[in-house]
């Protein structure tokens, strides 16, 4: 018959030597960085308010200019667009080549 002590090193044996047949679990992964262009996510100006009373003249330089920022807008929303999918490519990456 065991003693108490004898029996519980024995259970301690037999717990530990199943700790030590669990397969290694390899540390989590690095998740990259999504760096935006400084500006890139800056809200987009609003169009001009038009008073009463515009010449002809001051009508289209108002839509001018405001024509100019919607194109700069669309090219950096095109910018921001692009950023996130590379970065997302990247992430899409780094999880085929990680599987458990």
């Amino acid at each position: 018959m065991l003693s108490p002590a004898s029996a519980l090193v024995l259970l301690a044996a037999l717990g530990l030597g199943g700790c030590a047949s669990s397969p290694s679990v390899p540390p989590a992964p690095v998740a990259p960085k999504c760096v935006l262009p400084t500006g890139v996510d800056s809200a987009c100006p609003t169009p001009q308010p038009l008073k009463a009373g515009l010449t002809y003249r001051e009508l289209l330089e108002a839509h001018l200019a405001d024509r100019q920022q919607l194109q700069r807008c669309a090219a950096q929303h095109e910018e921001l667009r692009r950023v996130i999918a590379a970065c997302q490519a990247r992430v899409d990456a780094l999880s085929r080549t990680r599987r458990y």
